[in-house]
């Protein structure tokens, strides 16, 4: 005959273990946070008022709202981005550090690279293409020149004499320059600049004759008749410029556009990834994003995180064999 003592110790240590299994079972969701529940932090490796930098700073802005929390834009600056790339690729992959990347760390610096050289393809995960955009053929006032055509022609003329200015070695601008005078069949000195303004100040001042722009750093200063724009690098003409002719309308294969985009550290939980690619396409469809891109000259891409993997993948291959043809090297 079993005590009823016996019973209820029996019960007392079976409720006992009942409690802390179910306390074990509910742990992993006591511990869930939603995403994202904090402050976010967007590390750009540019300089504060460049192109990617405000581009940050709206996406920033919207998506905070969107989301009711902070996300603050850190800048850090060298190595054509990759003091940010390094850091953020040293963060928690929890997806609270994101990293504002452009086509040029992705797919220009790797070629350029030493091979001791931080690999940001292999560090970091791609989220989201957020933005393209062409980029301007501009020369200044006094050159003889109103067409690619008639360019090219003045590059003939005075062979080694004509110059074109670039923010760096490794960006589309030194790119486009350097494929336009392989389309020509002319040659070009390049001359490395650090940063887009620098440059356009010394196109203003006739230091160099011609240089390729963002559309905001160019546009402006062409509709003031302070320097001229002679075409635009997309395979067609821009809706904002519907009177300066793409430079394909002279040599069909001509077509180099820059894109930024937003990555996040490796090993990044895949739910994460979706989850930040969804509230940012949500942003880029906003008309505020839409207006705000279209006077920047920029075309919102957006779509799923494979998609900017694929791109990077196809501009990455095509872009080695256009430095190898070249024969470009940094500077």
């Amino acid at each position: 005959m079993i005590s009823g003592k016996l019973v209820r110790g029996k019960a007392r240590i079976l409720g006992v273990a009942a409690v802390a299994m179910g306390l074990v079972a509910m742990m992993p969701f006591a511990k869930a946070q939603p995403y994202p529940s904090r402050t976010m932090t967007v590390l750009v490796g540019y300089s504060a008022g460049g192109q990617a930098d405000a581009l940050a700073r709206i996406i920033g802005k919207q998506l905070g709202e969107n989301l009711k929390v902070s996300v603050v834009i850190e800048n850090k600056t060298g190595a054509n981005g990759m003091i940010a790339a390094q850091a953020a690729a040293r963060a928690e992959p929890d997806g609270y550090t994101i990293l504002m990347v452009t086509d040029a760390m992705l797919t220009i610096d790797p070629h350029l690279a030493t091979s001791n050289q931080f690999d940001l393809s292999k560090a970091m995960e791609p989220v989201v293409n957020l933005a393209s955009s062409p980029l301007l053929l501009a020369v200044a006032n006094n050159v003889p020149a109103n067409s690619v055509a008639e360019l090219v022609a003045l590059g003939k003329q005075k062979s080694q004499s004509l110059s074109f200015g670039s923010p760096g070695s490794s960006t589309p601008h030194r790119h486009a320059g350097e494929m336009l005078q392989k389309a020509g069949g002319f040659t070009m000195t390049h001359i490395p600049y650090k940063g887009t303004s620098v440059a356009v100040n010394d196109l203003l001042g006739g230091q160099i004759p011609m240089l390729f722009g963002a559309f905001t750093a160019v546009e402006p200063l062409a509709a003031a008749g302070k320097i001229k724009v002679l075409g635009v690098t997309s395979e067609r003409r821009d809706p904002l410029l519907p009177n300066v002719p793409s430079i394909s309308e002279t040599f069909p294969s001509f077509k180099i556009t820059s894109y930024i985009g937003l990555m996040l550290p490796k090993n990044t939980p895949k739910p994460v990834i979706d989850a930040l690619n969804k509230e940012v396409n949500q942003v880029l469809a906003s008309e505020t994003m839409r207006g705000w891109l279209d006077k920047q000259g920029m075309i919102a891409v957006g779509g799923a995180p494979d998609a900017f993997k694929r791109q990077i993948e196809v501009d990455y291959q095509a872009r080695g064999e256009l430095v190898r043809a070249l024969g470009i090297t940094a500077e």
